[in-house]
């Protein structure tokens, strides 16, 4: 006989956070927040894949996300404020035709793909993932 529980878990909740608008923690961050690159890195790793097993705790999401942004993204100090200020830029991209998105795939929000350009080392970086698509 099945057991269903009628209170949700630490991930539901920050999944609902991540996804609706109409959640509760909606509002935790601002819809500046929610553009910065850091922010999305972080959606990507929580949201995960078809068969991405859930961590109960948000931690490990932080410090993979504030991981994965510190290997992308340059840094640079500033000589004339002494503040260090990002080097890189991101740029999500897409092909279209139409009403047909070619790359990076279908419009599913985990189908992304972004370049980073960093003008310190005069580097490309590419992050992409297409949802669903497994390699097998």
């Amino acid at each position: 006989k099945a057991v269903v529980s009628t209170q949700s878990t630490g991930a539901d909740e920050l999944h609902k956070m991540l996804l609706s608008e109409e959640s509760e923690h909606w509002e935790v961050y601002s819809e500046d927040e929610r553009s910065e690159f850091l922010f999305l890195l972080f959606k990507l790793l929580v949201l995960g894949g078809p068969i991405c097993q859930y961590d109960d705790t948000i931690e490990r999401y932080l410090e993979v996300a504030k991981s994965l942004y510190k290997e992308l993204v340059t840094v640079q100090k500033n000589t004339m404020t002494n503040q260090v200020e990002i080097a890189s830029s991101v740029f999500k991209v897409s092909a279209w035709d139409e009403d047909i998105c070619w790359f990076p795939g279908d419009e599913h929000a985990q189908t992304f793909c972004y370049l980073i350009l960093d003008p310190v080392n005069r580097t490309c970086s590419a992050l992409s993932h297409d949802f669903g698509k497994g390699i097998w």
